[in-house]
């Protein structure tokens, strides 16, 4: 089965977490470290997706692959990863994750959707109710709907359907998936009552993987959009565990179409 999104078509992370898993599949039992992938072109919802995995390089300590994702012989989604084998060296961590409320109290996005649906779009309220596997739990409940100028929103989330995964390889195609969840929001943020976004389409998406993390667990999404212009706008972001160490970044770059 394939999500789906706003813009009527397959969620992008969807394509994300199952080329690297698929990748992952020919690549030695080792994690993930960083991909680039490049939406091409809209999945349709109801049509399988076809992936065909790339050996690029196996060396002693790297390896990297291509992915490409398709449907009816279409390619939708192209993505090049690499994986890693752990060895020694320094460590450090500069940034620091917010001093936020954890996850316990907070209502979880379907409720907020109940609760501030009339300060909403009717299609946005109907989806944020619908069923989704990842779970949302917003730090500003405002700012679901609130035409901030900050471009900035934090929250938590994870997916409880992930707890009977075992593989770290796998939680990270997972997270892969819900890296892509919200993100190129904040680049509308702040633009709402100016003009009416018709849609939102994610272009590329990258992420760095910092350190291992289970898709189940509580994890918090620091994200912001530095620019945007042209139709376009960046969005970036950072996952930190409960414990306030760094698991991932991530950047991606999206289309806006405005009414």
């Amino acid at each position: 089965m394939n999500l789906d999104n706003l813009a009527g078509v397959t969620f992008g992370g969807q394509a994300l977490g199952q080329a690297l898993a698929a990748a992952g599949r020919t690549a030695p039992d080792w994690r993930a470290t960083s991909l680039s992938g490049y939406f091409l072109r809209g999945g349709v919802i109801d049509l399988p997706i076809e992936f065909e995995v790339r050996r690029l390089h196996d060396g002693r300590r790297f390896a990297s692959r291509f992915v490409e994702a398709s449907q009816l012989g279409r390619p939708i989604f192209s993505m090049l990863c690499s994986f890693h084998d752990p060895d020694g060296g320094v460590s450090h961590q500069t940034v620091t994750a917010p001093d936020v409320v954890g996850p316990a109290g907070l209502a979880n996005l379907q409720q907020l959707a109940v609760s501030q649906s009339d300060l909403l779009a009717p299609a946005v309220a109907g989806i944020f109710q619908r069923p989704f596997p990842i779970e949302v739990r917003l730090i500003d409940p405002g700012s679901l709907h609130q035409a901030t100028g900050e471009h900035r929103r934090d929250f938590w989330f994870r997916m409880p359907s992930a707890q009977d995964v075992e593989l770290p390889r796998d939680h990270q195609a997972l997270l892969a998936l819900m890296s892509d969840y919200w993100l190129p929001g904040t680049i509308a943020m702040g633009h709402q009552g100016v003009r009416t976004l018709r849609s939102v389409a994610s272009l590329n998406h990258s992420i760095w993987f910092h350190r291992p993390a289970r898709a189940d667990a509580w994890l918090l999404y620091t994200t912001e959009s530095p620019w945007a212009d042209e139709g376009r706008g960046l969005s970036r972001g950072l996952i930190f565990d409960q414990q306030k160490r760094l698991v991932a970044t991530v950047t991606q770059e999206a289309s806006l179409r405005w009414m």
